[in-house]
């Protein structure tokens, strides 16, 4: 965390660029992504996937401050407001947030928050019980079955003893226990939405308290101009909480209901979460848009730039599984390495989305079959790392576990 804020802190924009500055920048970015790499597999699961995730999201932020952000724009928006924006407000929430006067506030239904996020924890417990009681090795033998029998193919090796015969009763197993485990990993991330939303909302809704606060001491009525200054000052901070808040709890859900896709395009780009797609357009679609022109004399093909998202993406995730695991369990796992398992998995998904386009299956029947059939068919290679590093078994919040761990300890 410490060097996001001292960039934070270093990022106060200068008229003209200041290489002293930019080397400084640079620095807090490399540092940022070091940190957890330097502690990879030395402290608890838990901590060093949640820091690693926190350091891959703030240093993708300062890699837009750093590499695509104009003097112009920073001054225009902070790298304190930059770090705050995950994703862009789409739909017409923005306009009936806009319309609000200042100082009206808007009730959000805090209730409705709390009982859709106690409905979507029982839903992750139940899927996390079925999980427990599934064979989750068969995923990973019979996936490591499949790349030991093509490297036999292909390189004269031999089998590994762990190899699963390929009946239909284990692919079948196998594949609806890593779609089991992917529907666990979207409710994983839309309860972390979920618990931010509560968060925010109950923020939002101490802030006319405090505004009232600050009106009652008459500090607006007072003769003397610098306390009224500052009242007004703190007044219209307090504001501008509000409209960031009002903006972030209005935006669309974290999920729009992703296994509804119409194409395996709509499920990555309109379907799943997408905190991080603003930061993968400038850090990589962007450039690589901008490098291929002047090479091409056109645009590039479309799959180009896509592809180059799909990569950072990939990267991300094996920076997360590196960081959270280890170099030992990364490379060494049994009966096959965790290594760039997942990146093969997010690269797949811009060549499949590149054939969809080329076979015009982007809509109707025939486009959601498709989207289905790709995840049916690349399950495997994402949710084989987690499995092989122990995900399912990471300390968290339940009431699975809570009963779990009062009955084991006697305490009914």
């Amino acid at each position: 965390m410490l060097p996001c804020f001292i960039f934070m802190l270093v990022s106060i924009p200068v008229k003209k660029r200041n290489i002293i500055q930019e080397l400084c920048l640079l620095l807090l970015w490399l540092i940022g992504l070091s940190v957890p790499i330097y502690y990879a597999g030395k402290l608890p699961y838990v901590y060093l996937i949640s820091t690693s995730v926190w350091s891959w999201g703030t240093s993708m932020k300062m890699g837009v401050w750093l590499f695509s952000m104009s003097m112009e724009e920073r001054r225009q928006r902070p790298f304190a407001l930059t770090i705050l924006q995950w994703r862009k407000e789409r739909y017409s929430e923005k306009a009936k947030v806009d319309h609000h006067p200042s100082h009206v506030y808007i009730n959000f239904p805090l209730a409705q928050f709390i009982f859709s996020t106690i409905k979507h924890q029982i839903v992750y417990d139940l899927i996390e019980i079925i999980l427990r009681r599934l064979d989750l090795d068969r995923p990973v033998r019979l996936f490591s079955a499949v790349i030991y029998h093509c490297l036999g193919m292909f390189f004269n090796l031999s089998v590994s003893e762990t190899e699963l015969p390929f009946s239909f009763g284990n692919v079948a197993l196998s594949t609806c226990t890593c779609i089991l485990f992917l529907v666990y990993v979207q409710m994983q991330l839309q309860l972390t939405y979920d618990i931010f939303n509560i968060l925010f909302t109950l923020m939002y809704k101490s802030l006319p308290t405090l505004e009232k606060w600050q009106l009652g001491n008459k500090a607006i009525d007072t003769r003397d101009v610098a306390k009224t200054k500052a009242a007004l000052k703190r007044i219209r901070g307090i504001r501008a909480v509000k409209v960031y808040l009002e903006q972030t709890i209005s935006m669309p859900p974290a999920f729009n209901r992703p296994w509804c896709a119409y194409s395996l395009r709509d499920f990555w780009a309109r379907r799943w979460h997408t905190y991080y797609n603003e930061c993968f357009y400038r850090l990589g679609y962007q450039p690589i848009r901008l490098i291929m022109i002047p090479i091409l004399g056109r645009k590039p093909p479309r799959w180009l730039p896509a592809l180059s998202v799909f990569v950072m993406s990939g990267l991300m995730h094996e920076y997360f599984l590196y960081a959270a695991t280890g170099p030992a369990l990364y490379f060494q796992g049994t009966p096959i390495s965790a290594c760039f398992i997942q990146f093969s998995f997010f690269v797949s998904q811009a060549v499949f989305i590149s054939i969809g386009d080329r076979l015009s299956l982007s809509d109707g029947f025939l486009g959601r079959t498709y989207a289905v059939l790709i995840m049916i068919l690349t399950c495997h290679l994402f949710v084989v790392p987690y499995l092989l590093t122990g995900y399912l078994y990471m300390p968290r919040f339940s009431f699975y576990r809570t009963f779990v761990n009062i009955y084991q300890g006697e305490i009914i």
